[in-house]
């Protein structure tokens, strides 16, 4: 009986311990996650790198992007986090995975449109395209991405976001091409500076 007792104790006690852990970190977390996901279009230029170090235009078009930054509150008004996201050009898909900042402006409760400012830095990597072709490999490159937008209210404890950036993209493709005894190589390296127009939820 009193082994039952003890274990019946114990179980109570781990299970007030847990949820009182539980209420701590959700407390720890309240009203300081922060989260921007965002979806859009990139537009502008972009360049071909030659091994001689030319650069050439590259035909550009409008292409798709999609990101979400995920941040914790420093400051009221500042929060750090990091952002993921997939940037299309053309056929390649670019992977950036960056550390960044958000700073609004204006107070806290307001229910009046807010300006922000944010940027990201990083590395963009080219993992969706390994299987791409045979002869062709893909690496990525250095990813920047200032940006500056407006919270709108939703009327409850979401925004929307409406934001214009600039975005940084690189990468480099390797085609090997010949034959075994004498193989070629082409390496294409790429430099894209687009602008970003983005939509989305904030929270």
């Amino acid at each position: 009986m009193k082994n039952r007792l003890t274990i019946l104790f114990c179980f109570l006690f781990s299970v007030s311990f847990a949820q009182e852990k539980t209420s701590k970190i959700e407390r720890f977390f309240q009203n300081k996650y922060v989260n921007y996901t965002e979806f859009g279009g990139l537009f502008g230029k972009s360049y071909q790198i030659s091994q001689q170090a030319y650069a050439t235009p590259v035909d550009g078009r409008t292409n798709f992007t999609i990101q979400s930054y995920n941040g914790y509150k420093i400051f009221d008004k500042l929060s750090a986090g990091v952002t993921v996201g997939v940037d299309w050009f053309n056929a390649m898909q670019i992977v950036p995975i960056s550390v960044g900042i958000r700073n609004t402006y204006g107070k806290a409760n307001t229910k009046k449109v807010k300006p922000y400012i944010g940027v990201d830095a990083g590395y963009g990597f080219t993992w969706l395209n390994d299987d791409a072709s045979d002869n062709q490999t893909a690496t990525g490159g250095l990813a920047l991405i200032p940006v500056l937008g407006l919270l709108i209210p939703t009327g409850g404890q979401a925004n929307f976001v409406l934001s214009v950036g600039y975005k940084h993209n690189a990468f480099k493709t390797v085609t090997t091409s010949g034959t075994s005894e004498y193989p070629y190589t082409t390496t294409k390296e790429y430099e894209l500076n687009r602008m970003a127009v983005r939509l989305g939820v904030n929270f």
